[in-house]
């Protein structure tokens, strides 16, 4: 089918561009270089394809949300010289929104769509296996580690949007006749995500696992709504009686007084941080690190107030998407995540009422879904379009973007 539109000397670029894709996706949780290197293959014989193609360039809507992000993202790397700070992050940011950008202009068939989004699901079974294999037998990591993506947070962000997936596709299957050794198939596997998001003993993405599952059970049309929710809600019953990993580190940090991990003090950081470089172009990419003690202190007393070091926590992370945006990026950055936000939520808004139509655009929209709020939601209490979950989820959202684009009527 996808020869109608592609010519002889495209079709060989097309099946190299979905090659490098696959092993993108293949060493995405498991090895960083290999990542990179295809994933940058894959940027580049995309673009390529897209030219022999068209041999011009058309601008819609998605391509103007993207280039905000990336000319605020110069701007914010340009003018970070300004305030004495080195020029840093852009390279990782550019590896991840260019991938996205790239994707979500593709296009491909319907059948490359589904294997995209099973691939995705698949490649990350070897480094789970591994990550459970040290956490449960020689305890050489404290948490389930996912091998490429490292921190707890990151790995827990990661095994939310392969488990939410998973669900979608799960749900998928009970609008149309599958048999029982599917769904068999596809719950042990998403046992198997729900256990590793327990142990992995991420709070934020185990509490928007829960708010996710509900919501797609809820919206998507089937029999078992009722069913579905009480193995919900009996999986989060024994996790808790059992004092599972997320609910051991819940009830420490509450009657250790810490219930947010110090956050709040870290915030107060951050807003110190907003009034200085909010209205420069921010502090440029990953330079959150140069907002010391030293720093803060002088901008607190130079208003005139006492400085309190009991009040304030110093990393190299805001541990909040939005707060980032605005201290590295400063007000222009903020706006462009917001932009991507609006966009992003439009599309999951008006794809509702197609829901129950079509399989395939269902478990596409509860990736998107799952997705949008893995950065959104989590971006509360973390950073998240960074690194491998940034990659995953401007992954699930440009494939969702593919689909609606060339393959769903636009009136249900």
């Amino acid at each position: 089918m996808i020869k109608k539109y592609l010519n002889i000397k495209t079709w060989g670029l097309l099946q190299y561009e979905i090659a490098s894709l696959l092993m993108m996706l293949i060493f995405l949780p498991s090895f960083e270089a290999p990542k990179n290197l295809f994933l940058i293959s894959y940027v580049l014989l995309s673009l390529t394809r897209k030219y022999k193609i068209t041999n011009s360039f058309k601008f819609e809507k998605i391509d103007f949300v993207f280039l905000f992000l990336f000319v605020t993202a110069f701007l914010s790397t340009i003018f970070a010289g300004l305030h004495g700070h080195e020029w840093k992050g852009l390279k990782s940011f550019f590896t991840v929104f260019v991938f996205g950008w790239t994707f979500a202009r593709s296009k491909y068939s319907k059948e490359t769509i589904r294997t995209l989004f099973l691939s995705a699901i698949a490649t990350v079974l070897p480094a789970l296996s591994y990550g459970l294999y040290e956490f449960l037998w020689t305890q050489e990591s404290s948490f389930v580690k996912i091998h490429s993506v490292g921190h707890v947070n990151a790995s827990g962000l990661y095994l939310l949007i392969v488990t939410l997936a998973s669900v979608s596709y799960f749900l998928s299957l009970l609008n149309k006749k599958y048999k029982n050794i599917d769904l068999l198939l596809w719950g042990s596997l998403i046992a198997l995500f729900e256990l590793s998001l327990i142990l992995d003993a991420s709070r934020s993405a185990f509490l928007c696992f829960i708010i996710a599952i509900i919501s797609l059970v809820l919206l998507f049309e089937t029999r078992l709504k009722k069913i579905l929710l009480i193995l919900v809600a009996a999986s989060f019953i024994l996790s808790a009686i059992l004092n599972a990993p997320v609910f051991e580190k819940n009830l420490s940090n509450i009657s250790a007084n810490h219930l947010l991990s110090h956050r709040d003090r870290l915030w107060n950081v951050s807003f110190e941080a907003v009034r200085l470089f909010s209205k420069k172009f921010g502090t440029g990419i990953d330079n959150y690190g140069f907002v010391d003690e030293e720093l803060v202190k002088h901008t607190v007393e130079s208003r005139g107030e006492t400085y309190d070091a009991k009040n304030y926590f110093y990393v190299n992370l805001t541990h909040n998407v939005y707060l980032s945006f605005l201290v590295e990026r400063g007000f222009l950055g903020f706006i462009s995540l917001v932009t991507l936000m609006l966009f992003w939520c439009r599309a999951l808004v008006k794809g509702i009422k197609k829901i129950g139509h079509d399989p395939a655009h269902d478990y596409l929209w509860g990736g998107s879904f799952s997705a949008f709020l893995s950065v959104y939601l989590v971006g509360f209490v973390h950073v998240t379009l960074v690194h491998e979950p940034g990659i995953l989820a401007l992954f699930f959202f440009g494939l969702y973007e593919i689909y609606t684009k060339f393959y769903t009527k636009k009136k249900v």
